[in-house]
C-alpha cells in the first residue's frame, strides 16, 4: 500500500473527526463573527447586566456595592466587566462544539440552553470572587483574573461540553 492508499484510508477512518473538526471551526468563526456585529446590541448590554446583577447580589448579602454602566465597585475596588469578562466568546466556543457534534436539533438546544446557564452562573461566581478577591488581596487580583479563572473557566467550558457529550452519548 502507497502512502496515498494510507493516507485516504486514514482519512475515511478519521471522517467522523475531521468533520467535527471542521464544524467547530466554521461555527467558532461564525459565532465570533456574530458576536463582533453585535457588540453595541448584545456584548455591551450584557456587560453592564453582569455589573448591574454583581452589585444587586453584593447588596442583598449587605455589602455597599456600586454600578455604572459595566464597572462595579466594592469598598473602594472597583472592575470593569469587558468582552474577556463576561464569558461570552467561552460560551461560544462551547456552543459552536455542542453544534459542530452530531446529534439531534433537540439534544442541541438544550445542550446550547443548559451550557449557556451554566457558564454565565460559573462566570457570574468569577466576577464575585475576583472582587473580594481585589478587596482582600489586592495584590492576587491580576493573576488569579488573567491565570487562574481563565484557566478554571475553559476546564469548566470543556467539562460541560464532556457532560453534554455524555448525557446524549453513554458509553456502553
Amino acid at each position: 500500500m502507497n502512502r496515498a492508499d494510507r493516507l485516504r484510508l486514514f482519512l475515511r477512518r478519521q471522517r467522523a473527526g475531521i468533520r467535527f473538526c471542521a464544524l467547530f471551526a466554521l461555527f467558532t468563526v461564525l459565532g465570533f463573527a456574530i458576536i463582533y456585529a453585535a457588540q453595541n446590541v448584545l456584548v455591551v448590554p450584557l456587560n453592564r447586566h453582569l455589573a448591574w446583577m454583581t452589585e444587586k447580589s453584593l447588596r442583598l448579602v449587605g455589602a455597599h456595592a456600586s454600578s455604572s454602566g459595566p464597572a462595579v465597585a466594592l469598598s473602594g475596588f472597583a472592575v470593569e466587566i469587558r468582552n474577556n469578562c463576561n464569558a461570552i466568546y467561552e460560551v461560544g466556543l462551547y456552543e459552536a462544539a455542542v453544534w459542530a457534534y452530531p446529534a439531534s436539533l433537540r439534544d442541541r438546544l438544550i445542550g446550547t440552553l443548559v451550557g449557556a446557564g451554566v457558564l454565565y452562573v460559573v462566570n457570574f461566581v468569577r466576577i464575585l470572587t475576583l472582587l473580594a478577591l481585589g478587596v482582600l488581596q489586592p495584590s492576587w487580583f491580576e493573576a488569579t483574573h488573567l491565570y487562574v479563572w481563565q484557566v478554571l473557566f475553559l476546564l469548566v467550558a470543556a467539562t460541560c461540553w464532556i457532560g453534554w457529550v455524555s448525557r446524549i452519548r453513554p458509553v456502553a
